[in-house]
């Protein structure tokens, strides 16, 4: 990877500006990212989207570009078919965001945080397609031939990490901004701990804190803000945990029926699941959340052997090497069984040289 020095400046609260960070970067993504120019010179109305179900690097991803549009003078709708959860409502701009179709058919609209468009959910409106379509994303999994423009690396450690080159190329790093992108990092890579914590995500998260993210601020927000019903939750499902014979393979299950009582209508289960990777020799953990007509959606994660993308690709789904997720109809009991016959095949398999 060919080392760069970033062309814009960093302004600060203060107004005060520092020198560019170095970070690396590859002859493609700039390419990419000269591209993504082309739409910011041509175009006016724009709709910023993620995935349904948003988790942090979703929503702060939709946010900091928002706000980069507007600083740029574009006309933004933020917009999702899932509202923002309750521990990411307080970063800048989460009051912008709409869960209701958008009344005005935007020129562009750029997906985030995932290349697939049924990622964006089954309501997603048809008129919230704009006649030019952009991607931002860091998955494995994509659709090559679905959008218009593609700013793309999976080595990144989170969507925010491309945005935030987006910004300091054509935008300032404001306050707002760097917040919203420094939850894209901390989220997705586990407040720094897993294997997708590179230099270039330090040294990023480095400079989102000199520009205005307050660490304590964010984590304290996200992480230990939460209501008791959160708890209550917690432990009706980790009642459900069940490990395979081989110790290897963990399930979580999340049925509609444990939410009766709770004094909540949020969707308080992010994060569960590392409950049960977190156990002793379990190389891959599995969430299954009841969904409609015996449909589960599931999520995996893996500790770094195991690329569950792969395993949920056979599925129907996708994600990254250690975060990844699909849909699958049945009882839990076949579930959870055609799940470990597809987990105990993959985890045999022997290793490349």
């Amino acid at each position: 990877m060919e080392i760069v020095v970033m062309s814009a400046e960093t302004h600060h609260p203060s107004g005060a500006a520092t020198a560019p960070v170095v970070i690396p970067t590859s002859p493609e993504l700039e390419a990419q990212i000269d591209a993504f120019a082309e739409l910011l010179d041509n175009h006016q109305r724009f709709l910023v989207v993620a995935h349904a179900y948003p988790d942090g690097d979703a929503v702060g991803s939709t946010l900091a570009m928002g706000l980069l549009l507007e600083q740029l003078g574009k006309d933004v709708t933020f917009f999702n078919v899932d509202p923002v959860p309750y521990n990411f409502r307080f970063l800048p701009g989460a009051d912008r965001w709409i869960t209701d179709a958008p009344s005005e058919q935007p020129e562009v609209t750029v997906m985030l945080d995932c290349a697939e468009p049924g990622r964006l959910g089954e309501g997603f409106p048809q008129g919230a397609w704009g006649t030019t379509i952009a991607v931002v994303d860091h998955h494995k999994t994509w659709d090559p031939n679905f959008a218009t423009t593609y700013v793309r690396d999976v080595s990144a450690a989170s969507t925010g990490e491309l945005i935030y080159r987006l910004v300091r190329r054509y935008g300032q790093l404001s306050s707002e901004i760097a917040q919203n992108l420094y939850c894209c990092m901390m989220t997705d890579t586990g407040s720094f701990r897993y294997s997708n914590t590179s230099q270039t995500a330090f040294r990023v998260a480095g400079e989102l804190v000199e520009a205005g993210a307050d660490p304590w601020h964010m984590t304290s927000h996200i992480y230990e803000d939460q209501p008791r019903e959160r708890l209550e939750l917690l432990c009706r499902v980790l009642a459900t945990l069940n490990v395979s014979e081989c110790g290897r393979l963990a399930f979580l299950r999340v049925e509609d029926a444990m939410l009766e009582g709770l004094n909540s209508d949020e969707d308080l289960t992010d994060g569960f699941i590392n409950y049960a990777r977190s156990i002793r020799g379990v190389e891959v953990a599995t969430q299954l959340r009841e969904a409609e007509d015996d449909t589960w959606r599931v999520s995996f994660r893996s500790r770094g052997k195991v690329d569950v993308s792969a395993l949920a690709e056979k599925f129907g789904g996708g994600g990254h090497h250690n975060a990844a997720g699909c849909r699958i109809s049945g009882t839990p009991g076949e579930v959870e069984s055609r799940l470990v016959a597809a987990l105990v095949e993959m985890l045999d398999q022997p290793e490349s040289p």
